[in-house]
């Protein structure tokens, strides 16, 4: 009997669709342009299009009015009204409809929309108004008994109101669609927004969004493919563990081979200065980042700011909706990681001194993990994207989370990257992450993303938008791929035994370890990530046009994506300090903090120069007017993403130092005061409240953490003078010279925009680098330790030796060189020596 029950309730899910076509055709008069408002109409599959308005029970009229006192009769005498306002109705024409004079003022500035909270109307419950992206051309009317059910929220203008004529109900919308406004017939809801008001005025009761079949959600059809597909994904991965498994315990001898190739390890690691322990190393690997990124970073600005949202997805919502799926959803990858990806690095380094084959185990944990945790958190999102939050404020996210979500499968595409950094080939390591956030993106957004927008084009329930999208899904688990295949063959050609970290020979201890050490690393990164999510769900029950002002957001805090660049050297740098303070070595650990604060003040301050001269100005040149907005988020977030360095630095000295609760407690505290002040100021402040909430938090986490990093780590030193003092004269000079440089080529064009942003970030690097040296931030050990960094850095040695060159000429003229030295530099490098001694010679 209970299966039975079963079965029919399933068998009426799977109907439900049908059961909707099935209804009896609704007869709707239309009169307007051949577009996406009749092409909604058409999707819902409920309505019968008639000649004559005498034969509807709804007259759809979309920016024209043909015999408004023979529409007015036939209202008058029960028939619905939908009036979409366009820029060719005249007030005598409304007039001989309504009865009564009106006053029409034809506006096209941008408009938020907005619906009050308190309306008791299903319009304001089932549509989420504040994702509407902005409207521009449209008609202000005066005079008009309606009652508004959507406002315009700058000016209160009426957008959406209802009223009745005689026994007949009547829908006005004071937007125009015709050829206008393109961004808000690519809404998500749009189609159900034309479904609802035509059912409303014929006097039925629509469906809600969720159960409505032509809305951009899973429906009963797919939630079954998918939870079949997830179902078999769980099985395969747990099968595949227990195989491995067995073959590990039944061949441990198979730890000892982490070679494939020795020839290969000996010409190309053995004999290099890689193998040699010092700061040369996690230097040398930030050069090739900071060098491939000065190179591609113009390319890649360009890309994101006028290619992509020009050209392939010219959708600041469907830009907003990405960047919000992707950045909430940081804390569901961090809450499943449990910090195995950081415990895989720093123990790998740890133990490679003395016990490579007990640091390769950490590694096969985080592939098991990930491939297992990985199954198992894609089965549940995708249950919960599927079915809860279609009915939920977040209703139009479904598929982009879906999409989002099946990144995480296999889970283990990052292992490569980790062992390298655990190996501490820290250039090999940045050619990888190069590739995942600048090269691969370019290649497979402009593939993927154009594919997935003529698709949604194509299905009208979908539309280009979302398309765009989903494309965005599916090219970033292509560049993932393309990552991972690209560091199997880097690791290979390094001569190291790539199937080794895919085997299973861990033991209860490694798993402990890991997981004790990953647990409070993990809750540090869930705090920050509880703070993104927190301020996801702050915005969007406060921030107006969230959707489009989110768009801005991203287009501006992808110029403070530049800053990044520092993590690229921090990460190195704890794999190191690890390595040393593991080892005894705390003059060391101390020598690489102290470069951390150098090199960040130094970066920083470069960085900052040239996005200050620069960034406003390319935005308002090289991007459409939906991003206008970006110019003026820029310049505060400039000033907050250099202030950034002093609080990385201290999480990863507290990762290194075996102490991942600390940075849980100081990333848990920054978070409190970002999301404090942000629910305080941002109704009144909007999108700067983020803004002030940003910089009063990270400056109170930048002082805590170094005291409490010094007190309970090792002692912190901070060198004022190359570390502070110098990165701001240099900057300020390199500031005024660029701004005004570029000035005098700008002319507010896309073409001039990507010079001035090229001379910026490429052509004047050596410029800061010479201004740095001049005011003297070098002393004579730390420029020759500059010079040995960039030696190896490979294919980008040309530009880091002319970065050394050009730091070299400034330090050689500057009445101030080596009066403020680095004194511990000796100590620290005879600490080094001593530790490369120790180390298990992997060939002969």
């Amino acid at each position: 009997m209970r299966w039975n029950k079963l079965s029919l309730i399933l068998a009426l899910a799977l109907l439900f669709p049908f059961a909707f076509l099935a209804q009896e055709p609704i007869p709707i008069y239309y009169a307007g342009p051949e577009g996406k408002t009749r092409t909604a109409l058409k999707l819902a599959g409920i309505f019968s299009f008639v000649t004559d308005p005498s034969q509807a029970d709804v007259i759809f009229l979309n920016g024209t009015l043909p015999d408004p006192a023979a529409i007015s009769e036939r209202v008058k005498e029960g028939a619905g009204l939908i009036l979409f306002l366009g820029p060719d109705i005249a007030p005598e024409e409304l007039e001989a409809l309504w009865g009564q004079r009106l006053v029409l003022s034809r506006r096209d500035d941008p408009l938020s929309l907005y619906a009050s909270p308190e309306l008791d109307d299903p319009l304001a419950k089932e549509i989420i108004w504040a994702s509407a992206p902005q409207v521009r051309e449209r008609f202000v009317v005066e005079g008009w008994p309606v009652e508004p059910l959507v406002v315009g929220f700058e000016d209160k203008s009426l957008v959406l109101g209802k009223a009745n004529l005689g026994q007949g109900e009547v829908y006005v919308f004071c937007v125009f669609l015709d050829g206008l406004n393109p961004q808000f017939q690519d809404w998500a809801y749009f189609n159900y927004f034309i479904y609802h008001l035509a059912v409303r005025a014929a006097g039925g009761k629509p469906s809600s969004f969720a159960d409505y079949p032509a809305s951009p959600v899973p429906h009963t059809r797919e939630r079954a493919i998918i939870l079949a597909i997830m179902a078999f994904i769980l099985i395969t991965a747990g099968v595949a563990f227990w195989l491995v498994r067995r073959y590990s315990l039944s061949h441990p001898e198979l730890l000892g081979e982490l070679l494939a190739s020795p020839e290969a390890f000996k010409a190309r690691e053995a004999e290099t200065p890689w193998e040699e322990i010092g700061f040369h190393r996690p230097l040398g690997g930030f050069l090739v980042a900071f060098m491939m990124g000065l190179i591609l970073f113009i390319p890649f600005i360009l890309y994101q700011n006028f290619v992509l949202p020009v050209f392939i997805l010219p959708s600041a919502q469907a830009l907003g909706i990405w960047g919000r799926v992707t950045q909430f959803f940081n804390l569901i990858w961090l809450l499943f990681d449990l910090g195995t990806s950081t415990a895989f690095i720093k123990f790998f380094s740890q133990y490679r001194v003395r016990s490579p084959q007990l640091a390769i185990q950490y590694g096969q944990v985080f592939v098991w993990w990930q491939a297992l945790s990985g199954a198992f958190q894609v089965a549940v999102v995708t249950l919960i994207a599927s079915i809860i939050v279609p009915r939920s404020a977040y209703a139009l996210y479904s598929w982009s989370i879906i999409i989002h979500t099946l990144i995480q499968i296999p889970g283990f595409y990052q292992v490569i990257r980790h062992a390298f950094m655990g190996w501490q080939r820290f250039d090999y390591a940045q050619y990888l992450d190069i590739a995942l956030s600048l090269i691969f993106p370019m290649v497979t957004q402009p593939i993927l993303v154009s594919a997935m927008v003529a698709w949604g084009r194509a299905n009208p329930v979908f539309g280009g938008a979302m398309g765009g999208v989903m494309g965005l899904g599916i090219a970033g688990y292509a560049s993932e791929l393309l990552t991972f295949l690209l560091g199997l063959w880097l690791y290979r050609r390094l001569g190291y035994n790539a199937r080794l970290l895919f085997l299973a020979h861990f033991d209860l201890s490694v798993v402990k370890e890991a997981f004790r050490f990953g647990l409070f690393e993990m809750l540090g990164s869930i705090a920050w990530a509880v703070g993104q999510a927190m301020e996801i769900l702050i915005t969007q029950a406060r921030l107006v046009n969230y959707a489009e002002v989110w768009g801005n957001w991203v287009i501006a805090q992808n110029f403070i994506f530049a800053y990044q660049v520092l993590h690229t050297l921090y990460g190195n740098l704890m794999s190191s300090i690890s390595e040393a303070i593991s080892h005894g070595r705390r003059i060391l650990s101390q020598y690489y903090s102290v470069m951390a604060y150098k090199w960040g003040g130094f970066i920083s301050a470069f960085v900052g120069a040239v996005l200050l001269a620069v960034a406003d100005r390319f935005i308002l040149g090289a991007t459409g007017p939906e991003f206008t907005r970006a110019a003026a988020y820029v310049i505060p977030l400039i000033f907050w993403g250099a202030i950034q360095y002093p609080s990385w630095v201290g999480d990863y000295v507290q990762l290194a130092s075996n102490r991942p609760y600390l940075k849980f407690a100081m990333v848990g505290g920054e978070q409190i005061i970002r999301i404090l002040l942000a629910f305080l100021l941002l109704e009144r402040f909007q999108i700067y409240a983020l803004i002030i909430a940003y910089f009063v938090a990270l400056f109170s986490k930048d002082v805590a953490t170094y005291f409490i990093s010094h007190r309970l780590c090792f002692p912190q030193r901070f060198y004022f003078w190359q570390s502070l003092w110098a990165p701001i004269l240099a900057g300020a000079a390199h500031y005024f010279l660029l701004r005004w440089v570029t000035g005098l080529i700008w002319r507010g064009d896309p073409i001039t925009s990507v010079v001035i942003f090229l001379v910026g970030i490429l052509f004047s690097y050596p410029v800061f680098a010479f201004f740095y040296g001049l005011f003297g931030g070098w002393d004579q050990r730390t420029l020759g330790e500059l010079g040995l960094g960039a030696e190896i850095t490979g294919m980008m040695k040309p530009f880091a030796k002319l970065f050394w060159a050009s730091s070299a000429f400034g330090a050689r003229i500057s009445p101030i060189h080596n009066l403020f030295p680095i004194t511990i530099y000796e100590s620290a490098l005879a600490e080094a020596r001593s530790l490369s001694l120790e180390k298990v010679k992997l060939t002969e």
